[in-house]
């Protein structure tokens, strides 16, 4: 399409004999948008790719930390994914689990907002804030928000765990069992 642009100009220039000053400056603008679309931005792609490569590896320490129990080191990694890639959710939904050990609920409940404003169909966050509406009491909250996560993908076994903990909590011991079972099922079927 660029050098449709491109060719375009020149044609228009040569057909219509347009030598004017105006006309050069927007063919060479053309031109420079052509060069900059071709060789530049590709290399601006690159250069996310390397920086959501980067923000992975910290993201897998960061898990890595916190199932060692080193929350502190878990979360100024997470943080440190987020500095570098703000924009990928996954990194917010770390800090949020990060923040949820620790027992910073509100906090964690942010984090996970956080990820939602990027990516609002994210089952992930949908059962991070469903696990700290738990922790806070909020059984119907929680109930709530861990459907939607199911809606959005029936499969995660820790939404069916929460929302099995949620129901066992409401002293709704059949559909507690039902979640449970669910979860067992999604876990075994390698779909976690």
């Amino acid at each position: 399409m660029n050098t449709n642009i491109y060719q375009t100009i020149m044609t228009l220039q040569k057909g219509r004999g347009i030598n004017s000053p105006a006309f050069l400056f927007i063919s060479f603008l053309a031109s420079t948008i052509i060069l900059f679309t071709l060789f530049l931005n590709p290399l601006e792609a690159k250069a996310e790719e390397d920086v959501k490569q980067k923000a992975d590896a910290l993201l897998r320490e960061s898990s890595s930390l916190l199932n060692d129990g080193e929350t502190d080191k878990a979360l100024n990694t997470a943080n440190e994914a987020i500095k570098i890639y703000p924009e990928y959710p996954e990194a917010y939904d770390q800090l949020g689990f990060v923040l949820l050990k620790k027992g910073l609920l509100d906090d964690a409940i942010n984090a996970f907002n956080s990820a939602l404003k990027i990516n609002p169909r994210s089952r992930t966050s949908k059962t991070g804030i469903g696990l700290a509406l738990l922790k806070k009491g909020d059984l119907n909250g929680a109930e709530t928000i861990l459907k939607e996560a199911l809606t959005l993908n029936p499969y995660p076994s820790m939404a069916h765990y929460a929302l099995g903990l949620v129901y066992e909590k409401l002293n709704d011991f059949e559909k507690s069992t039902h979640q449970f079972k669910e979860g067992i099922e999604t876990y075994k079927s390698g779909k976690k």
